[in-house]
């Protein structure tokens, strides 16, 4: 059911402070301060002062990053990365 009313991949960044992913992803690293993953073609890292993963679920990532240091998205065909997310 929950295909039926998201069809497409949803990344959200508010106020530089909470991002939030809605679809299929891949999740490659979790530290304190940072934490990356594969999402929509996009390898996708966060980086700041601290880092607080909220809801890690199958299809849904919501983290909060204080003091925002660094954003990086990529796509994953330049690094070699499967396109196919699991």
């Amino acid at each position: 059911m929950k295909k039926l009313f998201q069809l497409t991949p949803l990344l959200e960044l508010s106020q530089y402070e909470t991002l939030k992913i809605i679809g299929p992803y891949r999740f490659l690293h979790a530290d304190a301060s940072s934490c990356s993953f594969i999402y929509a073609n996009f390898h996708i890292m966060v980086r700041g002062k601290s880092l607080d993963i909220h809801a890690l679920k199958e299809e849904m990532l919501h983290l909060s990053v204080e003091d925002l240091q660094e954003l990086h998205v990529k796509m994953t065909k330049d690094m070699g990365v499967r396109d196919n997310v699991e």
